[in-house]
């Protein structure tokens, strides 16, 4: 049986219909969030901009209403970094994202009882706890010196599925997080797997294995068994590379019109694949855009230039900065996605300023 090959257009179009980029979406963001993978949440506006870019009707305050719900936790998931998750999901995606800490784990700390330390800690921390707290516990087990800021908080949860109270993943919050062990069992590692993988591909699909680990910042060799008992389908890119997807997902073809788009810092798309040329043009990647965090702008789907937001009394002011030839038409649909991005960030602003287009 032939299988099918799916173009560069294709496989933009494709990821533009899933993450939402096509046309807005109305729905909660925790039901957002799941269908997109856990978003970046090392900035902290990040999130709710990258739902600003594909909800209609969305408002600050709906996810800050889901965080306080505990719909959504803020936490450190994929490639170790900071992400807000839907809870209900959040243990499939701690359970993989520590399968190869774990093992560095268990060699480095050979000589403690991995289960007596996981209970200790488990009951310390039913009292929510600061990093300063953290390290000063973490540091009386024997041979435990942290040296890097953070290495207390990864020794417990690389054991533990640590999440951050409320008010963290607030738009305007910037104080120090205090932590607790999510209080949900983690599923097995294979079942944690599947259903990652299944969101995965719901969000980014058809990808290579090696994209889906890439973004799970884990070795291929942790999903075969998970991919092995998988219902999908099969693709290849131009260069003959498999591509998985799950069976009836959208597939809109290259001639779908793709509007523009102003994404997040290090918004999901931009991080989800080891081969980035559907979303990232080749030429673009001396920018570091992904590497930086930059807010980028996306004209047929793909990046061509970046923006910032700032504000000047009562006025908001976009500065859009190309890094591609941009027709006239896109600059123009930039110019009104920019307004629309400003009073997201600005709400109040009396004014809207877009330069640079």
């Amino acid at each position: 049986m032939s299988v099918t090959t799916l173009t560069r257009g294709d496989l933009t179009a494709a990821l533009a219909a899933r993450q939402m980029l096509i046309a807005r979406a109305r729905l909660a963001p925790a039901e957002a969030i799941r269908r997109l993978t856990p978003l970046q949440g090392q900035h902290a506006p990040a999130p709710y901009i990258a739902l600003a870019a594909r909800l209609d009707g969305f408002a600050r305050p709906d996810l800050e209403a889901a965080i306080a719900a505990r719909q959504v936790v803020k936490t450190t998931v994929m490639r170790s970094t900071l992400h807000l998750a839907a809870a209900d999901e959040y243990p499939a995606y701690a359970q993989l994202a520590r399968s190869t800490r774990m093992r560095a784990w268990r060699k480095r700390y050979a000589h403690l009882d991995e289960r007596a330390v996981t209970a200790e800690l488990r009951r310390w921390l039913r009292t929510p706890r600061s990093n300063a707290e953290i390290r000063a516990r973490v540091e009386r087990y024997e041979g435990v010196r942290p040296v890097e800021p953070w290495g207390a908080i990864d020794f417990i949860r690389t054991l533990l599925p640590l999440v951050q109270l409320p008010p963290a993943g607030y738009w305007n919050d910037r104080r120090r997080p205090l932590l607790t062990v999510y209080p949900r069992r983690l599923p097995g590692l294979v079942t944690a797997a599947r259903t990652v993988v299944r969101r995965y591909l719901g969000a980014f699909g058809p990808a290579s294995r090696r994209d889906i680990a890439t973004w799970a910042g884990i070795a291929q060799r942790e999903l075969a068994e998970a991919l092995a008992g998988m219902r999908l389908v099969a693709y290849r890119d131009a260069a003959g590379v498999e591509l998985l997807d799950l069976p009836g997902q959208p597939l809109p073809g290259a001639g779908v019109e793709l509007p523009v788009r102003l994404l997040a810092h290090w918004d999901q798309p931009l991080l989800a694949y080891a081969d980035r040329e559907r979303i990232l043009p080749a030429a673009l990647r001396e920018h570091d855009l992904t590497i930086v965090g930059a807010t980028t702008v996306t004209v047929d789907g793909r990046v061509a230039g970046r923006w910032e937001a700032r504000r000047e009394g009562e006025r908001a002011i976009v500065t859009v900065t190309p890094l591609v030839d941009i027709g006239r038409a896109a600059r123009a649909a930039i110019r009104e996605e920019a307004r629309r991005t400003a009073l997201f960030c600005e709400p109040d602003a009396r004014s809207v300023s877009v330069v640079g287009t």
